[in-house]
């Protein structure tokens, strides 16, 4: 049975080498760009090539994340540090974007590729257009239950990687533009800013308020308890999330998992010791761990609304007596630790343990604190303390991280001759290596060995060997200098490493053409002769459109209709059937090809690759938005698929969308023009408790049920471009989420000219 790789994360060369000496069969990395964690310390191409060398000298793989978008002006670079990496002997590279994606399966022969999470992998159609394509591994979507993964694996021969461990996006990755349009700062970008662990309302029918909190902030996964499910379901990679944290939490999780892992392929079952799952809740955690999907989609499950910080682990109360504050306890607290005092709404206090605190008893501490931190903690109730940082603990990992480990045994072969040169050899896992060292001369006292020589050949401090076999022969009467046999075993090792690094690296052939993906600089000219697409939510929407068109006398048009309202009409060549950006399994048995046909549909509108493998032959094909398409090859890609319109992405202003439209040669090109923007789409039902989400601002996101029960939160403004040059040949409104007011000031709005009335934006499209 091939065992599953326990993939952790590394943020910088101290995490690296952390999760390597906890036991990490692989490790993923992020450079100085095109990295979806942009503000983890990540590698520059000198630490980057250290730690591919690093990693394989000591028989571990090494992942390169360039899982961001990539805009046309930005492709170069990128392609130079596929090919650095390439050269350099990485492992696979995580990727993205489609664009990217394309090239490196063109230009790059045996380069392994992974489809990021950032992809939206979550359906069996979607791995197996991938596995088509080429790709190595898929990173699933952290919204599969385990019997999606199962069902997966089953059906594909393609890699499954699945997070285990570490923080949860409360949107399907890949399809969060919250922070983007709400900060300018893009989660596809690698620039998240987190909103989604920010304070909100949640407010019902006439906006009352129903609850509050974090309420978007999920709490921690955590499928320790699961290692034994996910191993029988046919999962390849364990990852563990984290490359913004330290190296103390990147070797507690791995050297953890790295052990029930074990546990499982030596005994069949695991039992988890109680001190292990302190020791993560001590590291990192967010109102204790889930297991996420796996098992249970509840919101309550999932989210912890309290806090959206790290919670620590609970070791005990804290009360007032005489004046005096008192911590029962019976956690062995010391210098260095940070303690947080509690009330019951979870507002905390801070506390570096400093000489401030005196023993009383076994399971009593009084604490001496300052006059304002006294005065503010007499107000909470329910006092809990929690610790969130222990230095001795701390001191436990940086011992074991001092610690010498050996990777790989070393086997020696040494002829020592009078009158000729010393002979020795090296093998390690079918690398091996000579050398020759100085003339033998005859023993004139004290004859050499072959315990001295062994006993030189052993000294294998410092280094990732450990002895293997040992032959030596040695003719009777020899005399060696003890310095030069040290000498012969110091280069041999030296040069045994290099073969080892040496033997992963690669080289390119050619130089790439990159014009062939992007094009040349553009020879299309800008035609201002639109056709209009509208995208409706419901029969309502559509009856009341058709009937403006037709007032308007609009007749270059397209309407994109949910699949699930076809059936409830009359359909005629201007509809486009589409259906939500995220369609699980379940939801794609739900779809009936032959039916969409015999209601006359000849066009849908993809929204993930899995929805284009099932439609391909079937209908004309759009793509939507959703494919993230923020360059030329990408475009391209979609275009070879045989794409008649592609919707670009959202997040890219009207120069980058001229990049694109020079270059486009056979699709149209269709840009959204009015609508709110989704902010995200989640798999928890929001919508079954409220209508809006509140910020502190004030600003009210809608909540929206998708024809397929998901959850997508609209952005409170409307993107309205009305720039009469904008690059394209389809320009979109979408009236999802819009009631009958909205809808009317939208049409007069944009064909009329007339106020809008509404709070409006411009997106990325203008500076």
């Amino acid at each position: 049975m091939k065992k599953v790789e326990l993939l952790s994360p590394a943020g910088g060369f101290e995490e690296l080498v952390a999760a390597i000496k906890a036991g990490a069969d692989s490790v993923y990395v992020g450079a100085k760009e095109f990295s979806a964690r942009a503000y983890a310390k990540n590698f520059s191409e000198d630490e980057l090539k250290k730690a591919i060398d690093f990693c394989h000298e000591r028989r571990k793989k090494i992942y390169l994340t360039i899982n961001t978008l990539i805009y046309n002006d930005e492709m170069h670079k990128a392609i130079n540090l596929v090919e650095f990496a390439y050269k350099e002997g990485i492992d696979a590279v995580i990727v993205q974007d489609l664009g990217l994606l394309f090239i490196i399966l063109k230009e790059f022969p045996g380069m392994p590729v992974h489809a990021s999470t950032q992809m939206t992998v979550h359906n069996l159609a979607q791995v197996k257009f991938l596995e088509g394509l080429g790709v190595k591994r898929v990173i699933l979507s952290r919204e599969l239950s385990i019997d999606e993964i199962k069902n997966i694996r089953q059906q594909s021969n393609i890699e499954l990687e699945v997070f285990v461990h570490g923080a949860l996006c409360i949107s399907y990755s890949g399809q969060c533009l919250f922070s983007s349009i709400i900060f300018k700062r893009s989660g596809n970008r690698g620039q998240c800013a987190q909103p989604c662990r920010l304070y909100y309302k949640l407010l019902g029918k006439e906006k009352k308020e129903i609850d509050e909190g974090y309420l978007l902030s999920p709490k921690d996964i955590c499928l320790l308890e699961n290692v034994d499910k996910l191993i029988e379901a046919g999962v390849d990679s364990f990852k563990i999330e984290g490359r913004l944290k330290d190296q103390y939490y990147v070797y507690t999780v791995s050297s953890i998992y790295r052990k029930y892992i074990d546990m499982y392929y030596e005994k069949g079952t695991i039992t988890i010791d109680s001190t292990d799952s302190r020791k993560l809740l001590l590291v990192f955690n967010r109102g204790n761990f889930s297991t996420g999907y796996l098992e249970n989609t509840d919101i309550d499950s999932i989210i912890f609304k309290k806090a959206p910080n790290n919670t620590g682990l609970f070791i005990g109360k804290f009360y007032f007596e005489n004046e005096k504050l008192f911590l029962q306890t019976s956690y062995n607290l010391s210098n260095g630790d940070v303690i947080s005092f509690r009330n019951k709404n979870f507002e905390e206090i801070l506390l570096e343990i400093n000489n401030n605190i005196v023993k009383k008893d076994d399971e009593r501490f009084e604490v001496k604190v300052d006059f304002e931190r006294k005065k503010r903690l007499k107000e909470f109730s329910q006092g809990q303390v929690f610790i969130v940082r222990s230095k001795e603990y701390e001191k436990e990992i940086e011992k074991d991280l001092k610690m010498e480990k050996k990777f790989r045994k070393v086997d020696f072969k040494v002829w020592i001759e009078k009158g000729k040169r010393i002979k020795a050899l090296a093998k390690s896992d079918g690398f091996e290596v000579e050398e020759e060292g100085g003339v033998v001369q005859q023993a004139k006292e004290k004859k050499l060995t072959s315990a001295a020589v062994i006993n030189s050949f052993s000294k294998l401090g410092g280094t990732i060997f450990e002895m293997g076999n040992f032959d030596v022969h040695i003719e009777d009467g020899c005399f060696v200098k003890v310095s030069e046999l040290n000498r012969l075993r110091k280069v041999l090792i030296e040069k045994l490493s290099q073969k080892i690094i040496n033997s992963c690296k690669r080289s390119i052939k050619q130089d790439i053409e990159i014009s062939r993906y992007l094009g040349d600089g553009g020879v299309r000219s800008f035609n201002k002769s639109y056709r209009f697409s509208f995208m409706v939510d419901s029969l309502w929407q559509l009856e009341k459109l058709k009937k403006w068109c037709e007032t308007l006398s609009l007749s270059s048009y397209e309407i994109y209709v949910p699949y699930n309202v076809i059936f409830d009409m009359e359909t005629d060549d201007n509809m486009v059937a589409y259906f939500d950006r995220i369609t699980h399994d379940e939801d794609l048995k739900k779809v009936e090809v032959e039916k969409i046909k015999e209601k006359g549909i000849k066009k849908v509108l993809v929204r993930n690759l899995g929805q284009y493998e099932i439609f391909k032959n079937h209908f004309e094909i759009y793509f939507d938005f959703s494919l993230n398409i923020t360059n030329s090859a990408s475009f391209k890609f979609l275009e070879l698929l045989g794409g008649k319109r592609i919707c670009l992405s959202v997040e890219l202003s009207k120069t980058r969308i001229i990049e694109i439209y020079k270059n486009a040669q056979e699709s149209e090109i269709e840009v959204i023009v009015f609508g709110r923007i989704p902010l995200m789409i989640n798999r928890l039902k929001f919508f079954e408790r409220g209508e809006y989400l509140q910020d502190r601002n004030g600003e009210l996101l809608k909540l929206i049920k998708t024809q397929h029960g998901k959850n997508e939160i609209l952005n409170p403004a409307f993107l309205y471009i009305n720039d009469k040059d904008v690059p394209a040949d389809v320009l979109r409104i979408d009236f999802t989420g819009m009631n009958k007011k909205e809808m009317e000031k939208a049409l007069k709005g944009y064909f009329d000219n007339k106020e809008i009335g509404l709070k409006i934006t411009k997106g990325y499209y203008l500076p």
